[in-house]
C-alpha cells in the first residue's frame, strides 16, 4: 500500500474513497451517456447487468470482509503480544526487589530507562519496521548486570535464576513485536480486491434507467468504498490512527521504581556557588 495515505484520519481517508468511488461509478459514466447519447433502451442486455452487478457485488463484500477479519486478528495478537511484554517488564522489576542488593536496585532503574526508551525511541521507529539501537543496547545492558550477579544466599541464587528466565523472554517477546511491525495483508489481496473493485464499477456502467445507475450503484460504490477505508485504515499494525500503541508499558511505568538517574560532579564546598 501507499504509505502517505496512512498519514490521513479515518475520516479523510472515508471522504477520499468515497469521492473517488462515486466519481468513477456514478458521475462520470452519466457525464459520457449525456454527452454522448448512449442511453440505451435495450432490457435484456440491463437484466444482465444487474444479475452481473449483483453477484460482482457479493463476491466484494465477501472478499473485503474476510480481509478486515484477518486484519482485526493482527491487531488483536500484537496488542496481546504488548500487554504480555509489559507484564514480563514488571515482573522481571519485581523479581529483581526480592534479590535484595544494591546491585539488583540499579537493575531496577535500568529496566524503567528501558521501558521508558521502548516508548520514547523504539514505539516511533515500529512503523517504519526499525528497531532503536538505544533500546537494544539497554537490554543488552540489563542481561549482562543480570548475570554479574553474584547471590551470596540461596533466595538470591533462585531470584536470579528467575530473572535471567525473564530476561530471555523479554528478548524474545521483544524480536516477535519488531517482527510483527511487519504485518499487513498479502499483495495478492490486494489485488484481488482492486480487479473485484473495478469489475463492480464496469458492470455498474450498464446499469438501466439512470436513475438506478446513481441510486443503485451509487449506494453500493459508497458501501464498498467504507468498507475498503477500514480495511486500509486498520491494515498497518504499528502505522495509521489506528495502530497498535503502546499504553501497555505507559501503564506500568508507576510501578517499577524511578527512572536511572544521571550521575553529575559534586561541587566543592568551598568554591562559590552560581
Amino acid at each position: 500500500m501507499i504509505t502517505w495515505i496512512h498519514t490521513l484520519t479515518n475520516i479523510e481517508l472515508g471522504i477520499l474513497l468515497m469521492s473517488i468511488g462515486i466519481s468513477v461509478s456514478t458521475v462520470i459514466p452519466i457525464f459520457i451517456r449525456y454527452h454522448f447519447k448512449l442511453d440505451y433502451k435495450s432490457d435484456a442486455l440491463a437484466k444482465s447487468a444487474e444479475e452481473s452487478f449483483k453477484l460482482v457485488t457479493t463476491m466484494t463484500l465477501l472478499l473485503l470482509a474476510f480481509c478486515l477479519v484477518r486484519a482485526q486478528e493482527n491487531h488483536r495478537n500484537v496488542e496481546d503480544l504488548v500487554a504480555r511484554e509489559a507484564t514480563i517488564i514488571y515482573k522481571l522489576n519485581r523479581d529483581l526487589g526480592s534479590y535484595g542488593s544494591e546491585e539488583a536496585t540499579v537493575l531496577q532503574a535500568k529496566t524503567r530507562s528501558y521501558a521508558q526508551s521502548m516508548i520514547d525511541d523504539e514505539w516511533p521507529l515500529l512503523s517504519k519496521g526499525e528497531r532503536s539501537v538505544k533500546t537494544s543496547a539497554l537490554l543488552d545492558g540489563l542481561d549482562d548486570g543480570s548475570r554479574q550477579l553474584i547471590p551470596a544466599t540461596q533466595r538470591q541464587q533462585i531470584a536470579q535464576s528467575e530473572i535471567l528466565n525473564i530476561l530471555a523472554q523479554m528478548s524474545d517477546v521483544r524480536e516477535a513485536r519488531l517482527s510483527a511491525s511487519h504485518l499487513s495483508l498479502p499483495l495478492y489481496y490486494w489485488q484481488a480486491i482492486c480487479c473485484s473493485i473495478m469489475v463492480l464499477i464496469v458492470v455498474g456502467w450498464f446499469q438501466h434507467p439512470m436513475f438506478k445507475l446513481v441510486i443503485y450503484v451509487g449506494g453500493v460504490v459508497l458501501g464498498v468504498c467504507l468498507m475498503l477505508a477500514l480495511l486500509i485504515a486498520t491494515d498497518g499494525v504499528f502505522i495509521g490512527q489506528n495502530r497498535v500503541a503502546s499504553l501497555a508499558i505507559e501503564r506500568i511505568l508507576p510501578l517499577i521504581g524511578p527512572a536511572e538517574k544521571h550521575s553529575f560532579p559534586v561541587q566543592d564546598p568551598m568554591s562559590p556557588t552560581l
